[in-house]
């Protein structure tokens, strides 16, 4: 019987890329189709949004950003391929063995990942490996601010990414076996289920709906699309749509008047990054946050900068899980089919604030240092909606407090696995896509073996 993997970006096509070889027929269902540039408006229908429980939730003004096909997730990396720093992977352990559990902010339930550190290590191995991941040519921005990371007592290193943002060849591998046939422009609209697990999935296909039968499921979507599936389909138990999380991204620009910084000569994924500030590089005691982010001075893309005297840095900070961030169904606006669109309840809170306000004065004082004359910050806000979303289907090993086990596989339903970004129990600052694409190779792995 066949297994079916819904969506086919960075963790879709690791998984269906794990599981073909290994012999399982794989029906690969994507909402999106070749040439979309948005959101599918049934797997990805447009959510609302409060700041608190007891607000009315709004339509939002716009969908999430980002796409729906084949490596769109990809597409918007950059392709910047990080690993996650092991502090990130125990962070409540290792919290409570350097200060005291206490530093801990109230309402949070931080947990550390139900994965040995060095067992993620083989996986990125692989995934580094199979995408040649490694740092792009210096620029002469790049070399500017590398140099002034030296000055200042830092440790600078170029950015590490893969050779292509693309991930359509690897799925072309797959597919080459003979047991992958895809399926775009369909929606899943619930994962079946019987007295021995999965059964299969309901799906919308050209106006019409059926059910496709499947010995396993694998939701390989965004957060919001995944978290939803499971809410529709009545599954995942008491902490589905929990512990939301964001990257609520933070930039600091720096004005050079009369230079040409050259900040238009390489693509984003160039960069010189600092990570003296991520993971418990801070001392969360004194300034009274826990976790920061990875600093980056990046280049502006491949088209010339508008303004060449004009450079920047960013960073993208920790969140922790509060359970008060949360996703659930809208009990009052629902999609095209009359199914309820996602609900985000999300706010920021003081932690936040001020890991932000410390971070930007890192980013002031290396711009600063590099010669700039004057600098100005991005306002700090909430970014519920932006491309790194985390939480909702996290995992862990008490089913009370998590949704998956570290494999990826739904607590009490044989056969149903979570990919991507939602599993995560804490989110670090550095971006996710090479944790999804290790996570995704892992657990399709290890569904293969428990499927012979």
């Amino acid at each position: 019987m066949t297994v079916v993997v819904v969506g086919l970006g960075p963790a879709g096509t690791f998984a269906t890329r794990a599981l073909a070889p290994a012999g399982h027929r794989v029906t690969a269902i994507d909402a999106g189709t070749p040439g979309d540039t948005g959101r599918a408006p049934l797997a990805a229908a447009a959510p609302t949004l409060r700041s608190a429980t007891h607000e009315e939730a709004v339509r939002v003004p716009v969908p999430q950003a980002g796409r729906d096909g084949i490596g769109g997730s990809k597409l918007l990396a950059a392709p910047q391929s990080y690993r996650l720093d092991p502090w990130t992977l125990q962070m409540r352990s290792r919290v409570e063995a350097r200060h005291d559990a206490g530093v801990l902010p109230p309402g949070t339930d931080v947990r550390d990942w139900p994965i040995d550190p060095a067992d993620l290590h083989e996986w990125y191995e692989r995934v580094e490996n199979l995408l040649r991941v490694g740092p792009r040519p210096a620029t002469r921005w790049t070399r500017r601010m590398a140099d002034v990371a030296r000055r200042l007592g830092l440790e600078p290193f170029a950015a590490p990414a893969a050779a292509s943002p693309d991930t359509g060849a690897l799925l072309g591998e797959a597919v080459e076996t003979g047991r992958v046939a895809t399926m775009l422009g369909a929606t899943v609209l619930e994962v079946l289920t019987d007295h021995a697990g999965v059964a299969g999935v309901r799906i919308h296909h050209e106006g019409r709906i059926r059910t496709l039968r499947a010995r396993a499921v694998v939701l390989a979507g965004s957060v919001l699309a995944n978290v939803r599936l499971l809410l529709l389909s009545g599954l995942g138990g008491p902490v589905v749509g929990r512990y939301f999380m964001s990257h609520n991204f933070l930039r600091v620009r720096g004005y050079f008047p009369g230079e040409d910084l050259d900040r238009g000569s390489a693509g984003p994924a160039t960069a010189t990054a600092v990570a003296e500030y991520d993971a418990d590089g801070i001392d969360c005691t004194r300034h009274g946050f826990v976790g920061g982010s990875i600093l980056q001075a990046a280049m502006t893309g491949p088209d010339p900068s508008p303004d060449p005297d004009r450079g920047a840095v960013w960073a993208q900070p920790e969140q922790l899980p509060y359970r008060d961030n949360a996703i659930d169904l809208d009990p009052m606006v629902i999609d095209a089919l009359g199914r309820p669109v996602a609900r985000i309840t999300f706010a920021l809170h003081e932690d936040d604030h001020r890991r932000a306000r410390y971070l930007q004065g890192a980013m002031r004082d290396w711009l600063l240092a590099a010669g700039a004359v004057t600098t100005v910050a991005d306002e700090f806000v909430a970014q519920p909606l932006g491309t790194h979303l985390y939480g909702g289907a996290r995992m862990g090993t008490d089913p009370a407090s998590s949704v998956v086990d570290g494999y990826g596989r739904v607590h009490g339903v044989p056969g149903l696995v979570v990919t991507g970004t939602a599993t995560f129990p804490t989110i670090g600052g550095r971006g996710p896509v090479q944790t999804v694409e290790a996570l995704a190779w892992r657990s399709a792995t290890a569904l293969a073996a428990d499927l012979r």
